[in-house]
């Protein structure tokens, strides 16, 4: 996964195959400001597709350069004669966000300024592929070195997207002893000290503008934190630094308890804050429900649900998810339209649907052989269909491509691979599969049936696909 750091990730864009060929109006705007290379560019006034495929990952030895979108027409059957992706974006800070309704993605830059770090947020359409809104704000005194993480989170059903930033700073440089792991001798070298805090900042999509950043003055924090949002507050998860907190004698650091804090949106005043539930935050999956609640994944198969009014915490663990594996799981929730949840963990080889209204009560659960990759970028293995009916997953070790199964009666409906086995699986706004792979060719389409359409090679090592 792709957490944090300057320059770690870049983001390309190709058309969604079966959308291609439909002209959408408008322009592919300018370079995004404060970033660092290979940023947006200019383009042709017109689009020729409804909508784009954004792929975020760390480029390879010949990353994409220059500064326009693909402007080829995408088949609607199989081909060999696919668009080649096109570099959108690189040196972002953190991973991009997709908004709840998939239309847009945020993307955050961080650049050193004479009077401290620029944080800009940049708004694209993912229908277009053209830059909706961009904002940037400073984070002053800040010293040399310091890292800033910037996660953005969408607030449904408004118009502020709340910006959570990780805010590393170096201390104190002294000499410190360690013992060389090569030669087992003690050495002295020179090492510096890091502390974190964390700060809220709020873009409004309307205007274009930051409110903030307001700093919560938590410091000594671990940075990561855990994030989601509601029509009115912003839920964040943080962890106190183990070695800051108070020892006991004789038994070593005393634990350290998560808090959960309430931001209403634009404020940097938590309405409540609470002590949460092990385990620390480490951006695990988290949903807001149809309640206004908030609710994150933990251990692969513990939802642990904050209300939104009084931040009175309940956890449930889910038997279909509670079953330990020496093999370790990439794990996703997603909240669906129609106030279910889905799940998946396909170290053990499971999908479900869940009632949040009904104490997560198991809706369906579909069983499937454990794929190659159940662990690792991308996280997404298997997906539902739009209509909910049809689950796609990555097919089986041995067999390799995409398999389909009936939801209803968790019975495999159709298959399809020519002995290659895939890394990630997604579902775009189309209907078309998209699976991901580590080696070449990394992009490979398949229709609602299976069908295979078409691969596609690219330099960048896919984390995820919006």
């Amino acid at each position: 996964m792709l957490a944090g750091g300057l320059g770690a990730g870049a983001l390309i864009a190709l058309p969604d195959i079966s959308l291609a060929g439909r002209t959408a109006a408008g322009s592919v705007a300018g370079p995004v400001a404060g970033a660092s290379a290979g940023t947006i560019g200019a383009a042709g006034s017109a689009v020729p597709a409804s909508r784009y495929v954004l792929l975020y990952g760390t480029p390879g030895t010949s990353p994409f350069h220059g500064g326009s979108f693909a402007a080829a027409q995408a088949p609607k059957v199989r081909s060999s004669a696919l668009p080649a992706p096109k570099s959108v974006a690189a040196q972002l800070a953190s991973a991009p966000v997709s908004s709840p309704d998939q239309s847009s993605v945020a993307l955050v830059t961080v650049d050193a300024v004479s009077s401290g770090s620029q944080v800009t947020l940049t708004l694209v359409d993912s229908t277009t592929a053209v830059i909706e809104k961009q904002g940037s704000l400073t984070i002053t005194d800040v010293p040399e070195g310091t890292n800033i993480l910037a996660t953005p989170v969408f607030a449904p059903g408004t118009t502020t997207i709340a910006v959570v930033l990780a805010i590393t700073e170096p201390g104190a440089k002294r000499m410190i002893r360690k013992i060389d792991p090569l030669t087992g001798d003690l050495v002295t070298m020179p090492g510096t000290s890091y502390t974190s805090h964390h700060a809220l900042a709020y873009f409004d999509t309307a205007t274009g503008s930051f409110a903030g950043p307001f700093h919560l003055g938590n410091a000594p924090a671990l940075a990561l934190s855990t994030a989601a949002a509601n029509g009115s507050d912003l839920f964040l998860w943080t962890t106190a630094e183990p070695q800051a907190s108070q020892a006991t004698k004789g038994k070593g650091t005393a634990d350290t308890t998560p808090q959960i804090s309430a931001f209403p949106l634009g404020s940097g005043k938590p309405r409540f804050t609470v002590p949460g539930l092990h385990p620390w935050p480490a951006s695990e999956p988290v949903v807001t429900l149809p309640s206004g609640d908030a609710a994150r994944l933990v251990n692969g198969r513990t939802v642990q649900v904050c209300s939104a009014r009084s931040g009175d915490l309940t956890q449930t663990t889910i038997a279909s998810l509670n079953v330990i594996k020496a093999k370790p799981s990439a794990i996703t929730m997603e909240a669906r339209s129609d106030g279910t949840v889905f799940m998946t963990k396909p170290g053990i080889g499971k999908a479900i649907i869940t009632d949040p209204a009904d104490s997560f009560r198991v809706k369906n659960e579909i069983s499937f052989p454990v794929p190659t990759s159940p662990l690792g970028a991308p996280w997404s293995k298997a997906v539902l269909s739009a209509s909910g009916d049809t689950l796609y997953v990555l097919g089986a070790a041995k067999t390799g491509g995409v398999s389909a199964y009936d939801v209803a009666t968790g019975k495999l409906t159709g298959s399809y691979s020519q002995g290659d086995n895939h890394s990630g699986l997604y579902l775009l706004p189309s209907g078309t599969l998209l699976a991901t792979s580590a080696a070449n060719p990394r992009l490979t389409f398949y229709s609602s049936s299976l069908s295979p359409l078409g691969t596609l090679e690219t330099s960048l090592q896919i984390s995820a696909v919006f």
